[in-house]
């Protein structure tokens, strides 16, 4: 799987990213703080902010694989006192940038999940129905999730037969897409 920031903001991505903020996308650089961990970029944002002075800024981070799929991810970065914008999370693939879309909507609150958002980038029926598994999937995981968890919990005997043939047919149609 291809999945990385956009190459370019193009109409496509913009229809996209307009489905979730009215905000303008913007690239961001990467450049992960000494003490930042992967996957903490709310808190890597705060403490930036207040060892640096500035803020955190909530959006979403948007992913797109070509010809497959758009992912947005809710995200943190860090807005410096001169207004600049820096991601200081380390993200997956070391890219030297990413596509954020702030979203005052969407601040962070560790009480509250915020699943990906996904639509399709093309016309495929098995991105669709990929899609649509990712959705049926996470109707029975984010029952698990509780604020502060890492790793969700084993699941109930009925909640993994439940998922065994989702995550049969999501790994039959990842083959097929990629």
């Amino acid at each position: 799987m291809i999945l990385g920031p956009p190459e370019q903001i193009d109409s496509a991505t913009l229809a996209f990213c307009a489905t979730i903020s009215p905000e303008v996308p913007v690239y961001v650089p990467v450049r992960p703080a000494p003490a930042s961990k992967p996957a903490y970029c709310f808190d890597n944002s705060v403490a930036c902010a207040q060892a640096q002075g500035g803020e955190a800024v909530y959006g979403w981070a948007i992913w797109r694989w070509p010809g497959r799929w758009f992912e947005a991810e809710h995200h943190a970065v860090w807005r410096g006192p001169d207004g600049a914008l820096l991601d200081v999370t380390p993200q997956a693939g070391d890219p030297p940038r990413v596509l954020f879309l702030p979203d005052p909507d969407a601040p962070y609150d560790p009480a509250t999940f915020r699943r990906n958002i996904m639509a399709p980038d093309g016309d495929s029926a098995a991105v669709r129905e990929y899609i649509a598994l990712v959705a049926q999937r996470g109707d029975i995981t984010d029952a698990y999730w509780e604020p502060g968890m890492d790793v969700l919990p084993l699941f109930t005997p009925e909640d993994q037969r439940r998922l065994d043939p989702i995550d049969a047919r999501m790994a039959a149609l990842r083959a097929e897409i990629a």
